[in-house]
């Protein structure tokens, strides 16, 4: 063996000794089990609107589940000037709404938490702060679609802004059927309860924030809101979007912004890497529990985008039914009508031959479009 192959067999030993020696490490914050109160939510300042929070625990780093509610709490908001509206979690999903409240927009508020268990939270007094309305929204595309967001205040009162969005999208079921089963028994599918087309509503699950500070005016040009993959379902027809608006204090901007780096733009060691959340809701019961949130109190403006998909380029229509499967299985001998088949997953699609008749099943899926989580009803706005 010369000398290049014995270095060659040294370093490939080397490697494997390497590999063999290495152990799984897990720090102790990640194996930490740890349950932080989670305030998601702001002082709806609208005339005659609601304020929702959310509520919730925080599971270990390492738990890929969502949050867990936070249930049976007493939640309010406090004025300055002493009166206090309650909020209910009427939903017991840790979910909690006042009643359509007219709050005045020169107070100030502050959220008070009392949780089941007796533990006790307090928001810092907060100003309210007025949206001003959203100029328009645009979309461009090119090999996805984007949507973008134009505003500005004119008083140069603004600057910070946050940004949430439903979106609506109007598609159809792989496959039309024409009958229904009633009480086990096949008939005629009546219009009124059609299982084709559907509308999907679905909330914005990121953090979106702007600002303005380094301009010489309070003008956000082309904000991005939202992204879409080309040939995605929800363009397949018709889709809306529903951006709401929320005016920031300095402090409150700061601390979304690090939420947005922190859970958005992680993954390289060029990322920014995660940074001690300080928000202005403060434990009373423990001074040193931490506590997820910042409470604003804001007036709201909204702006709603249509796009149609005759409007795009190159955008797929087609409805993939590749996967609906399709089987026949015999009739009942007592009711050729009588549909007992026990599998959910199949539903009935139609009639094979002429007499006697066998019943054609296929995917439910593919006949009824509420399985993707969409509802029947067209939305009065549409």
């Amino acid at each position: 063996m010369n000398k290049r192959d014995r270095a060659y067999y040294f370093f490939l030993l080397l490697f494997v000794s390497f590999i063999q020696c290495k152990k799984q490490y897990n720090p102790p914050a990640i194996e930490a089990v740890n349950s932080y109160l989670v305030v998601d939510g702001f002082i709806n300042v609208n005339p005659n609107e609601a304020t929702t929070i959310l509520l919730s625990r925080t599971r270990s780093l390492n738990d890929s589940l969502p949050n867990i509610p936070e249930l049976h709490a007493k939640v309010s908001i406090v004025s300055n000037v002493g009166n206090t509206y309650n909020l209910t979690d009427a939903s017991n999903k840790g979910i909690y709404n006042s009643a359509l409240l007219n709050l005045n927009s020169g107070n100030q508020y502050q959220l008070k938490i009392v949780t089941a268990d007796g533990h006790n939270y307090l928001s810092d007094l907060v100003a309210v702060k007025k949206s001003p309305p959203i100029d328009s929204l645009t979309w461009r595309q090119d090999s996805s679609l984007t949507v973008y967001l134009n505003t500005h205040d004119p008083n140069n009162n603004t600057t910070y802004y946050k940004w949430n969005y439903v979106e609506t999208w109007h598609y159809q079921a792989p496959l039309i059927r024409y009958w229904e089963v009633n009480n086990g028994i096949i008939a005629p599918m009546d219009s009124l309860n059609q299982t084709y087309d559907c509308w999907k509503t679905t909330n914005s699950n990121t953090i979106i924030t702007g600002t303005s500070v380094a301009l010489g005016q309070d003008v956000i040009s082309r904000a991005p809101i939202l992204t879409i993959p080309r040939d995605d379902e929800k363009i397949k027809i018709r889709y809306s979007i529903l951006v709401n608006q929320i005016p920031l204090t300095k402090d409150a901007y700061n601390y979304w912004l690090l939420i947005q780096k922190n859970s958005q733009e992680l993954g390289t060691l060029f990322d920014p890497q995660p940074s001690q959340l300080t928000g202005n809701i403060h434990p009373l019961s423990n001074p040193n529990e931490p506590v997820i949130g910042y409470v604003t109190a804001a007036t709201t403006t909204q702006k709603r985008l249509f796009v149609n998909n005759s409007e795009l380029t190159n955008w797929s229509t087609v409805i993939d039914h590749r996967e609906c499967l399709k089987m026949i299985i015999p009739q009942n001998p007592t009711n050729f009508l009588i549909y007992d088949y026990p599998d959910t997953n199949y539903s009935f699609y139609y009639f094979v031959g002429s007499g006697p008749f066998e019943l054609m099943l296929t995917l439910t899926e593919c006949v009824d479009c509420r399985v993707k989580g969409g509802v029947t009803t067209k939305p009065t706005y549409w």
